[in-house]
């Protein structure tokens, strides 16, 4: 039993404590991770937590562009800025914090760009509407993150070149999924990458024949604490790019297709009613006719263009349950067709790490392309 006297002095500690601030209210305890219960994966908690107090409640009901950057990256669709972060590889991507995400059935948000992004929400994403980070020649546009067919860095799983000197045509670019050989040939790029889609990356360009090849489609990260919802009628594409066609004399062979990208979504709970597409793009054929097909929003392969006078067919790109673009075909005129795309990766993570699906995902769920996980605990890095 406490004496009087020892009351008396834990009295005074109290009251001395309480002038000095020791009996204030306890800091946030969510403050160190913006209120997340699972680490994102390749963006720090850090990074979102120094963006916490810039994030909007985002609506978005009208078409609108973002184009990322290394350095200075552009965000026409929000309030919430968009940021330059590192990966924990050192890689670049562009990070959009918000505190809320709805996009409005019919809107298309059109990204391109030279890195990935990744959109990260302290509470819920509803999705109705199209994500277009998709890689296409009619469109004019690169995925965000996406290989540039006729740059320096074509991906990890660029195609074969055509050849110079013979009837061989380029081979499609690579990433879960491996391009189709070029007609006369039979070299592939191997694939690349993980089913955990650390770090993000995009897709690779087709290879080069006598005009540039399809370029990889482009990578995107959504990011929800709560729950993510992907609507009925909701799109994300990430599909590679068509190939061109041949030229009109001699070992002037047709350009490939570029692989799908990457999507990747997380959080608690996830639900896609919607289509998310990562295919490949079809390679080139004659001159004659349209160059190979950019890979479609559903899981339907990209025609491979016709052959006809001087080249033979362009393959088609991967999608659904058939991961690998087709070969092109060697012609009995000058040149030979290109391969299709490969496909890209998809990975679903949730609390269960099963997601309700009901809508169209492609590559399809029954390949190792296309996968479900749990999110990862706090206590992993990103």
């Amino acid at each position: 039993m406490f004496s009087r006297s020892c009351v008396s002095r834990l009295a005074l500690l109290v009251f001395l404590l309480s002038a000095c601030g020791g009996t204030s209210t306890p800091s946030n305890p969510d403050a160190g991770t913006a209120g997340f219960t699972f680490q994102p994966s390749n963006v720090s908690l850090s990074d979102i937590v120094a963006n916490q107090p810039m994030a909007a409640a985002e609506s978005v009901t009208m078409d609108c562009s973002i184009v990322t950057d290394p350095s200075s990256p552009t965000a026409a669709c929000f309030t919430s800025p968009i940021e330059v972060v590192k990966q924990f590889d050192g890689s670049t991507v562009n990070l959009v914090v918000v505190q809320s995400l709805t996009v409005a059935a019919g809107t298309k948000v059109s990204v391109s760009g030279t890195v990935p992004l990744v959109i990260v929400s302290l509470s819920d994403i509803t999705w109705a509407g199209q994500l277009l980070a998709n890689s296409s020649v009619s469109a004019d546009q690169i995925g965000p993150g996406g290989a540039v067919s006729g740059s320096t860095d074509l991906g990890l799983g660029a195609g074969p070149a055509a050849s110079s000197t013979a009837a061989v045509g380029a081979g499609g670019g690579s990433y879960c999924g491996r391009g189709g050989p070029g007609g006369g040939a039979t070299t592939v790029t191997a694939s690349y990458g993980n089913l955990a889609i650390r770090p993000l990356v995009g897709g690779s360009a087709g290879g080069a024949g006598a005009t540039n090849a399809g370029s990889g489609g482009g990578a995107v990260q959504l990011v929800a604490q709560g729950t993510l919802t992907i609507s009925a009628g909701g799109v994300i594409t990430v599909g590679g790019a068509g190939g061109g066609f041949g030229g009109v004399a001699s070992d002037q062979n047709s350009s490939a297709g570029g692989s799908g990208g990457a999507i990747l979504l997380e959080a608690l709970t996830v639900t896609v009613a919607g289509t998310l597409a990562a295919n490949g793009g079809g390679g080139g054929g004659d001159y004659t006719k349209p160059a190979g097909a950019d890979a479609t929003a559903d899981a339907n392969p990209a025609p491979g263009a016709a052959g006809g006078t001087e080249e033979g067919a362009g393959g088609a790109g991967g999608a659904g349950a058939t991961t690998d673009g087709s070969a092109g075909s060697v012609s009995t005129g000058l040149n030979a067709g290109a391969g299709g795309g490969g496909v890209g990766r998809i990975l679903i993570n949730s609390k269960t790490g099963s997601a309700a699906i009901t809508g169209t995902i492609s590559p399809a769920t029954t390949t190792l392309c296309a996968v479900q996980l749990t999110v990862r605990p706090l206590t992993e890095g990103p």
